[in-house]
């Protein structure tokens, strides 16, 4: 029974390590008071991405500007004012959209929105390869039960 539990134990560990190894690092541009996904002179784009995900916001500005969550949601962050060059790293945990602004150029609209320089996250679950890795521990509970019989 013990082998049985170690066993079942590992298949979960393993599960969790592969749903976590798909995480992706998406790169959000801040520069000319906006954010997106691509570089100036593209289209502005919002990114939609997993739960587990990272977003990697880059400087392209010689402006200072700042990503900041707005007030009263699960997702809290806050880069400080930065400009070119600079980074900051945020991991999405929960699902939903989230709004976001410069403390300087934006601003938070007090309802879970913000206006100005602002920009949305929008986090869903992840994608189905993960969710069977994530089984993948749960899936072979059964077939262990049935060799020890």
């Amino acid at each position: 029974m013990k082998r049985l539990a170690l066993l079942a134990g590992t298949a979960a560990l393993l599960g969790f390590a592969a749903s976590s190894a798909n995480a992706d690092i998406i790169t959000v541009y801040v520069f000319d008071f906006d954010f997106s996904t691509g570089h100036s002179g593209d289209p502005i784009v919002d990114p939609t991405i997993s739960v587990g995900d990272t977003i990697h916001w880059v400087w392209e500005s010689q402006f200072p500007h700042s990503t900041t969550s707005v007030a009263g949601i699960p997702e809290v962050w806050n880069s400080g004012d930065l400009t070119n060059g600079a980074t900051f790293d945020h991991t999405f945990t929960e699902v939903g959209t989230w709004w976001y602004y410069c403390d300087l150029h934006g601003f938070d609209n007090g309802d879970g929105t913000a206006g100005g320089m602002s920009g949305t996250i929008t986090v869903g679950v992840p994608e189905p390869a993960t969710i069977a890795a994530m089984g993948l521990g749960l899936g072979l509970l059964p077939l262990l039960r049935r060799r020890k019989k």
